[in-house]
């Protein structure tokens, strides 16, 4: 059965037809999802869709458009998180990129950051529905006076086009151990005045150089950018 289509774009998909797209993408990724992995991601579009029908949760409704631009495109940041066990994702909505990297690296220590209620709170009912360990749901509005209260505790702070870049880095700045990365993921376009206001706001903070990391969306090939932000060592920040 193919998927339904409405508004001259696809739906609903058939359950096989999600599963042949998540492993194809992930493939694409160098990554293999197991039958409880796939199963897993299902849930998550099930339960995306029912929340979604009363809470604003995402303005994609087509399937095929939910597991490129939210699932596949959240699992594209793996490869820049590195060996860190601590993540942050601020303004995590309902889970992108956070939840999302948290199924396929159990082993992260994660704290979800959102601060819309009805966001936060159907986090809360995934995590309690598979039982998952080792995350955080903090709901609150993150500023840069609250980020320094917190103290730095993680290796990498994320955030999915959330922020301007400038604020984003103020917020995550107090939040990182040294060597720590901020991870900005900035859709197809940043424009050039936020990266200019960025780079000249980067040193003051405590970051070394920011560094544009190119990749693509799986299996469409549309360009993506993530911006990254090394934390130095006090000593380095003068």
């Amino acid at each position: 059965m193919r998927g339904r289509r409405g508004r001259g774009a696809e739906t609903d998909l058939a359950p096989g037809e999600v599963r042949a797209l998540l492993e194809e993408g992930a493939a694409e990724l160098g990554l293999h999802l197991g039958e409880p992995l796939l199963k897993r991601f299902g849930q998550y579009l099930t339960e995306l869709k029912r929340w979604n029908a009363r809470v604003n949760l995402t303005g994609l409704t087509g399937d095929r458009d939910i597991l490129l631009r939210h699932f596949l495109d959240s699992l594209a940041v793996l490869p820049f998180l590195g060996e860190g066990g601590r993540v942050a994702d601020i303004g995590s909505g309902a889970g992108f990129p956070g939840l999302v990297l948290k199924l396929v690296r159990p082993d992260l220590s994660l704290t979800l950051v959102e601060s819309r209620g009805k966001k936060a709170a159907f986090l809360d009912y995934l995590v309690s529905l598979w039982g998952l360990q080792g995350v955080e749901i903090a709901p609150v509005y993150l500023t840069p006076r609250l980020a320094a209260a917190w103290g730095p505790r993680f290796e990498a702070v994320v955030s999915r086009a959330t922020l301007k870049l400038r604020s984003f880095l103020a917020v995550a700045a107090p939040l990182l151990i040294p060597g720590g990365r901020a991870l900005a993921l900035k859709g197809p376009h940043l424009p050039e005045a936020e990266w200019q206001a960025a780079k000249e706001a980067a040193a003051a903070l405590g970051f070394g150089a920011l560094e544009r990391l190119a990749y693509r969306l799986p299996l469409v090939g549309e360009p993506r950018l993530v911006v990254q932000a090394r934390r130095l060592p006090p000593e380095s920040t003068g």
